[in-house]
């Protein structure tokens, strides 16, 4: 994820990567939410990754909030980097 990157890097992210934060954002909560529990791609994926990487959607939106807020120390951008690299592997796999 560039946006983790840069931060790491000590920039900032540009909007359309802001924007790519609040729709990843969107759809990790969607999935999360109770309710309708039809199987979705995004929640397969969520379940993929929380099954067999013990990441959670909950996780994933706790780096992108210290992320826009600029909390994350070291550590913290280098894991997040990591779940969200995991993330889009699984993601590219298509949820399988």
């Amino acid at each position: 994820m560039a946006a983790v990157i840069r931060y790491r890097r000590g920039g900032q992210a540009p909007a359309e990567e802001g924007a790519h934060l609040d729709e990843l954002q969107v759809r990790l909560t969607e999935a999360e939410t109770p309710g309708d529990l039809q199987p979705t791609r995004v929640r397969r994926v969520l379940e993929n990754l929380q099954r067999n990487q013990g990441i959670s959607a909950a996780q994933l939106v706790r780096w992108i909030a210290a992320l826009r807020h600029g909390t994350l120390t070291p550590e913290q951008a280098t894991v997040a980097e990591s779940d969200f690299d995991t993330l889009e592997r699984e993601a590219d796999q298509g949820g399988a």
